[in-house]
């Protein structure tokens, strides 16, 4: 049975602004597709390269930066009309995630191939540095104190953190399981993550560096059979409230991770979901979920006890995956 939970405060921190558009990774046909937010419809569509994943957009909103793994680069593209301003080889990549660091200087890559988090910078668009250790890392994300960014690890699995600013590996934490996702508690004092095979996702001690607890979310009793893929994106979306995207059986959960509960069970407008990113600055928040099944991303609202609602479906590429808010 589901249940309810107590009205809580959106993450967004009051200076944050709502994005006017989000760009959507089309990574089964070469392009990004701007989204506009507000009408919610898709309002171009670019060619970048074969096999686009990674996305980040600049501090002033003026430059993207798209992993294109096809041609093992970093591209760096005008927000406006996507012409080209730049390129910078990687190497070969897989799955790489890419994030802006916390300065707004250089954008930080998790290579999966060479083990390290590559640093470029955005002014010059060359190599700055790499931080090494990381073992075939996959998602790069920071935390909500923006001190720290945190790595998945799919070699010797477990979940890293990095000091972007110091250049330096701070940290290598193992686990048993292949993590996949990666979200905070507003303190950092959690992470959660999600893994193959698992109904359900994790909850890691950083301090600790140990794994305290599975949060169990059995499926429905009709598709119950063991899955090797099932949660994938996780994204906190209040103090105890974290969204998890059921990709092999096309939902997504709302859950109290205070108490381990299942608040609501969302299947409006969702198609195999993959990502889950909270839109900062909305209030009540907000998601924007990519749907692997039907190319699609999905609007979803979250209710001040955890109940989700879909706002609207638009169309975009084939595999939407990452996303990056344009403000």
């Amino acid at each position: 049975m589901l249940a309810t939970l107590a009205p809580c405060a959106p993450v967004a921190v009051a200076e944050e602004r709502a994005p006017r558009a989000v760009l959507v990774v089309n990574t089964g046909d070469a392009s990004v597709s701007r989204v506009d937010l507000a009408k919610l419809e898709e309002v171009a569509r670019f060619p970048v390269g074969e096999r686009p994943y990674g996305i980040a957009s600049s501090r002033d909103g003026g430059t993207v930066v798209v992993g294109v793994e096809g041609e093992e680069r970093l591209k760096f593209f005008a927000t406006d009309d996507f012409a080209l301003l730049g390129e910078v080889p990687i190497g070969p990549m897989y799955n790489d995630h890419i994030a802006l660091a916390a300065d707004g200087a250089s954008v930080l890559v998790a290579n999966f191939y060479s083990d390290d988090v590559v640093g470029v910078d955005v002014a010059s668009r060359r190599e700055a540095f790499r931080i090494e250790g990381a073992s075939a890392p996959h998602v790069i994300k920071y935390g909500p104190l923006r001190k720290l960014a945190w790595v998945t690890c799919k070699k010797i699995t477990g979940i890293a953190s990095v000091d972007p600013a110091q250049r330096t590996l701070v940290r290598f934490h193992p686990t048993n399981v292949n993590p996949r996702s990666l979200t905070f508690s507003p303190d950092e004092s959690r992470l959660y993550f999600a893994s193959f095979w698992v109904d359900g996702f994790f909850e890691m001690d950083p301090a600790a560096g140990q794994v305290t607890r599975l949060i169990a979310l059995p499926p429905p009793s009709e598709d119950a059979a063991p899955r090797e893929v099932t949660y994938h994106g996780v994204e906190a979306v209040g103090p105890s409230l974290v969204l998890a995207a059921n990709e092999g059986r096309s939902y997504l959960d709302a859950v109290d991770v205070a108490s381990g509960r299942l608040v609501a069970r969302h299947r409006d407008g969702i198609s195999q979901p993959c990502c889950v990113e909270r839109i900062p600055g909305t209030s009540p928040t907000r998601v924007i979920v990519s749907n692997l099944g039907d190319g699609s991303v999905t609007l979803v609202e979250v209710g001040s006890g955890g109940q989700l609602r879909t706002l609207g479906r638009v169309g975009v590429g084939k595999a939407p995956k990452r996303v990056a808010f344009l403000r």
